[in-house]
């Protein structure tokens, strides 16, 4: 097992190299730090091509079985100093466990839809939390695939990772256009609801039952008019009685995607 005690050491400069967007990039690697997010990627069986750690960190046993578990299916795993793993962390309260992994395709050939296709669409997403919570989201609702266009930051930014809660490594995510989104609905008979405060067709009165894409837009300026002025889209709202006119962005694509699971849900019911 190699041991780095110094942040000099050139692979953990590397590391702190991929903080950065554009090095993710250009690398095509990024970090996953944390047990739950580390194993999940394993589960999913994630790229990894080093597991770095540091035992002071460690929460609890489990964090020293993930590690027994790298070695078992033979991934390299390194030992780092406690300053070391300072340097290359994210994370305020770190639990001494993180991996550097391969990127991975994000093309629409990568999408297998179900039987009855369930699709969430996020046009421009700004922040980090907001991603990674509607993957979470998104995942625990059964959705098929995330579908995010010309999305603002990137779905291997650390804090994504961290927000998704390992979501991320399980939910299929196609990154594109609004063009290229819009042809591939169509393509495949899907149904379109855009999401917007001012439509007067309150959500729970459409029909989710069939081939379904939600889309949601981004959290300072909603949907674009590539999505508003399609006459073909039908547009949906959420009842507000207060005084504010939008909500979190989240907030507002789990209200819908768990009114398309209960109607689902409720049908498959009728027939068992």
């Amino acid at each position: 097992m190699e041991i780095i005690t110094s942040k000099q050491n050139d692979r953990i400069k590397f590391l702190c190299k991929l903080h950065d967007r554009t090095k993710r990039n250009r690398y095509g690697m990024f970090l996953v730090e944390g047990y739950r997010e580390l194993s999940r990627a394993m589960d999913n069986n994630i790229s990894i091509d080093t597991i770095f750690f540091c035992e002071k960190f460690f929460k609890d046993i489990i964090q020293l079985n993930l590690i027994r578990r790298a070695e078992r299916k033979k991934l390299p795993v390194c030992k780092v100093s406690t300053e070391v793993f300072e340097k290359i962390s994210y994370r305020e309260n770190c639990d001494g466990i993180l991996g550097l992994a391969n990127f991975w395709s994000s093309d629409f050939p990568d999408i297998k839809l179900s039987k009855n296709a369930f699709i969430l669409v996020a046009e421009r997403i700004e922040k980090a939390g907001n991603l990674g919570a509607l993957m979470r989201s998104a995942e625990s609702a059964g959705v098929d695939a995330l579908i995010l266009c010309d999305p603002i930051t990137d779905i291997f930014n650390p804090n994504v990772i961290c927000a998704s809660q390992g979501a991320v490594f399980s939910l299929p995510t196609i990154v594109t256009n609004n063009e290229q989104t819009l042809a591939f609905l169509k393509t495949h008979s899907i149904q379109i609801f855009a999401t917007i405060p001012s439509a007067k067709n309150i959500y729970f009165n459409e029909n989710f039952v069939p081939h379904t894409a939600i889309i949601v837009g981004s959290e300072h300026d909603g949907l674009s008019d590539f999505w508003l002025k399609n006459t073909s889209i039908a547009k949906i709202s959420l009842p507000q009685k207060g005084m504010c006119d939008s909500l979190n962005v989240n907030d507002a694509a789990v209200i819908v995607l768990y009114e398309v699971l209960r109607q689902r849900m409720q049908k498959e019911s009728k027939f068992t």
